[in-house]
């Protein structure tokens, strides 16, 4: 649960946090936790709770009866045994075949332990895992891959993550069903959403191989830093498991074998308890909460589309999935792009895969008086913050759009597409470029910026999409901007004029 520094999540703007939760770094947006930090009062959640019980969908029986496999995904040791302890207890007994893959050893919670080291203490949480396993279902498997605690964020970890769960997942008979729980995306921790971005894409690929896979996650530090009330709960996809006494003990009896964090590691600073009762509170329940899927967003043809539900559910759990308003990488990232634009203004300008609209708003600012910008992007959830941000710009706006199948009537000067390439299929790829070009006007520009790094379940990379753009003939290169993370590249029609040239400079 705890990871590097002790920070959990990515902040939000809005709505406000409340005075009782962490400290939250604007400047990292991470969400920084202390041990004397008491959160929200769990008679609130109970509270909250027992007004919504009747409204809230059950995990009965006969839901349990038709798992094969279960899947629980821990970001650290102990988010097993707090999130989904109940449930490995009652799949135990109910005979599912269940598995425990632990992403990181947790070696980070204590990380000013004059006592032990972090090598020391990944090993005890290991064994502390293990024994809390034991504690609700004996048979289950449990696997630690040991990636670096509070990096999981990282492409390459996430990969691997990712992969260990497609390989469980495909472990299974094809007629079938399996259940992946993972921690929450919207828990405001970093690894959390990572472990669940993970988990999302590895049921996508799964269920391309004609696996039957269903989804949950379960918030942990929701309940510490959020209100019943805050628009951030997400109540209409919580389900709700109940724990009979049997369940309720064995979960106990596991936390209580977390001893590294249920209890001080010793006297001296830096080896403070980090599971105090106020939040230990919140695991004593007779149910478990569970998050579901985002239901499909809705396609003008009904299709049922996995990317499409992949994108809802990321901007469904949290405002700013990407850190577009938090990263520093990413504002530099903006700066390079915009300073790399050849021209002072422009008319026409559309983005696509606009997300939140960080970008879109940036590009409002070179567009002259009287032209407009357009984004589109494949998420409701990503449009609908996108326009709040863009509201007090008539200039600018955000639709949904899925490309290349959609494409927006008009002609542009400018087009950026950035971020997107890699979720393109070949021919998808060709037919935007497609699209651009029949709607760029003759003297525009094309901008392209993508991630360099692998993308879970992705065969195409930054450097491949840029690749396949760049060798169109009906292109050259005006800028490019290379280094180990992203590369953008700026087109215009061939022939194509240097800035310095066509200002009469050279």
């Amino acid at each position: 649960m705890l990871g590097a520094d002790r920070q959990a999540g990515r902040g939000r703007a809005r709505p406000a946090d409340p005075p009782h939760a962490p400290r939250l770094d604007r400047g990292r947006g991470l969400m920084s936790f202390q041990h004397d930090e008491t959160g929200v009062d769990e008679s609130m959640w109970r509270d909250a709770f027992a007004a919504r019980r009747e409204a809230l969908p059950e995990l009965d029986a006969a839901w349990l009866a038709g798992i094969a496999h279960l899947v629980v995904v821990a970001a650290h040791p102990d988010d097993e045994t707090l999130g989904a302890a109940g449930l490995l207890s009652r799949a135990y007994r109910a005979g599912v075949r269940s598995s425990v893959i632990v992403a990181t050893s947790g070696e980070a919670s204590h990380p000013d332990s004059s006592t032990h080291t972090p090598e020391e203490l990944g090993r005890l949480r290991e064994e502390e895992c293990l024994a809390a396993v034991a504690e609700v279902d004996p048979g289950a498997a449990v696997t630690f891959l040991r990636l670096p605690d509070g990096h999981l964020d990282e492409s390459m970890r996430r990969a691997e993550l990712g992969e260990a769960i497609v390989q469980l997942l495909l472990s299974s008979a094809p007629d079938t069903r399996s259940v992946v729980v993972s921690p929450w995306v919207g828990d405001r921790h970093p690894d959390h959403a990572a472990a669940a971005g993970a988990a999302q894409e590895a049921a996508g690929r799964a269920r391309a191989e004609g696996r039957e896979v269903e989804v949950l996650a379960t918030p942990i530090w929701l309940w510490f830093w959020a209100e019943p009330g805050d628009a951030r709960v997400p109540w209409t996809r919580m389900r709700i498991l109940p724990l009979d006494a049997d369940a309720v003990a064995a979960k106990g009896a596991a936390l209580a074998r977390h001893v590294s964090q249920v209890q001080p590691l010793s006297g001296l600073p830096g080896d403070e308890v980090l599971l105090h009762p106020g939040m230990i509170a919140h695991f004593e329940r007779d149910f478990e909460a569970f998050v579901g899927e985002e239901p499909d967003a809705p396609d003008d043809d009904g299709a049922d589309d996995e990317l499409a539900r992949y994108f809802e559910t990321l901007h469904a759990d949290a405002d700013d999935p990407w850190g577009f308003e938090t990263r520093w990488y990413e504002q530099r990232k903006r700066a390079v792009l915009l300073a790399s634009l050849p021209a002072r203004d422009y008319a026409s300008v559309l983005e696509v895969g606009c997300s939140t609209g960080v970008l879109t708003l940036d590009l409002a600012a070179r567009v002259r008086h009287g032209g407009s910008v357009l984004g589109v992007d494949l998420s409701a959830h990503a449009v609908e913050r996108a326009q709040a941000r863009l509201s007090a710009h008539p200039e600018a706006t955000a639709e949904r759009m899925r490309v290349p199948d959609e494409w927006p009537d008009g002609r542009f000067d400018l087009v950026v597409i950035s971020e997107i390439g890699y979720y393109l299929d070949p021919a998808e790829l060709t037919a935007v470029v497609e699209r651009v070009l029949g709607s760029l006007t003759d003297d525009g520009a094309v901008v392209l910026c993508h991630w360099r790094h692998p993308v879970e379940g992705r065969s195409e990379t930054g450097d491949s999409v840029h690749a396949a753009v760049r060798a169109r003939p009906e292109f050259g290169t005006v800028a490019q901007h290379l280094e180990e993370d992203f590369v953008l590249d700026v087109f215009e029609r061939a022939p194509v004029q240097s800035v310095a040239r066509r200002e009469g400079i050279v």
